[in-house]
């Protein structure tokens, strides 16, 4: 019985490690669906603008896209999947706007009003001009194309005209990011803090500010320096506790240091702050497992699988885990 047991055990563990390197270490690279968002770009007197430029960028993952407001001041996007995406928009003669909303990949999202404001001063200086918008569009097509280094030298282009538009160095920090070179990529992030920072406090956005000391937070983690990773999610879990994907991201940093008391603290965080995303249950279960709680494992596998699509592929690892320690018990 007892050799019985070691061996299931052993197939257990065999399983957990495979989940571990084949699994993202982040929050996973997700974003796409069948969810569409419109909206409509209007002036301070409600007049439609032509022609703005839509950034549309997801905080959890690394997909971007771009669109023009048509004559009516309309644009939308489509293939969209659920999470938390900002909305920068940028016109010629007025200020950029940011927003930040949550999309739904199956339910109907809603319809954006962006109100812009005319640009007066220095401030009309900055407005974009036609072809830097066309700029920023090539990059972020680049981007899209993998073409790392070419749409880092576009957006490079487009702050030195733009210092102020200090935000376009998150895809400089993307592009360092997807080429390795995590020190410059940390470079940039620490510039986008430094132009949060310098925001009017009425006006600083903090959700921005969070995202970002997690994006330096895994410039660290990718170079396996845990400590200093660690510090950073700690830091955007402060700013911005109300996002789950932060304190996931802890939660994984955890795990791969080997403390798992702290990574269960922190899946549980994660499921506080949104119940119903299965991810957080299935990490916990296997965190849960690691500390020979196999009790606690099947309860959370066991959530996992209730609130998963049936289409999961995961669902099929934990139903086949739960029955393994099932055996053991």
């Amino acid at each position: 019985m007892m050799k019985k047991k070691k061996a299931v055990l052993a197939v257990i563990h065999v399983s957990l490690l495979i989940f571990a390197l084949s699994g993202p270490r982040l929050y996973p690279q997700e974003g796409r669906g069948s969810g569409r968002l419109t909206g409509i770009v209007v002036d301070e007197a409600g007049n439609p603008i032509e022609g703005a430029l839509i950034m549309l960028q997801y905080s959890q993952f690394s997909n971007k896209l771009t669109a023009l407001s048509n004559a009516k001041g309309q644009w939308g996007f489509i293939g969209l999947g659920k999470g938390v995406i900002s909305i920068t928009t940028a016109k010629e003669g007025f200020l950029p706007s940011t927003i930040q909303l949550e999309v739904s990949g199956v339910k109907k999202n809603p319809e954006p009003k962006i109100i812009l404001k005319k640009a007066t001063g220095n401030a009309a200086a900055e407005g974009l001009s036609d072809s830097s918008k066309e700029m920023l569009l090539q990059g972020n097509a680049l981007f899209e194309q993998k073409k790392f280094a070419e749409a880092l030298a576009l957006y490079q282009e487009f702050v030195d005209k733009y210092p102020t538009l200090y935000k376009v160095r998150l895809n400089m920090a993307n592009c360092h990011m997807e080429l390795q070179e995590y020190d410059r990529a940390i470079a940039e992030y620490e510039k986008v803090l430094e132009g949060l920072n310098g925001e009017a406090a009425d006006k600083k956005d903090i959700k921005l500010t969070a995202q970002v000391y997690s994006g330096i937070g895994d410039a660290y983690l990718r170079q396996n320096k845990f400590k200093e990773a660690e510090q950073y999610f700690k830091k955007s879990i402060d700013i911005d506790p109300a996002d789950h994907a932060l304190a996931y991201n802890v939660a994984e940093i955890m795990m791969q240091a080997g403390n798992a008391d702290e990574a269960i603290r922190y899946y549980e965080m994660t499921i506080r702050i949104k119940p119903d995303w299965p991810k957080s249950y299935l990490k916990l279960g296997f965190a849960w497992l690691n500390k020979g709680n196999n009790q606690k494992a099947v309860e959370s596998f066991t959530k996992f699988v209730e609130i998963s699509p049936p289409d999961d592929p995961d669902v099929a690892l934990a139903k086949d885990i739960i029955k393994k320690i099932s055996k053991i018990e």
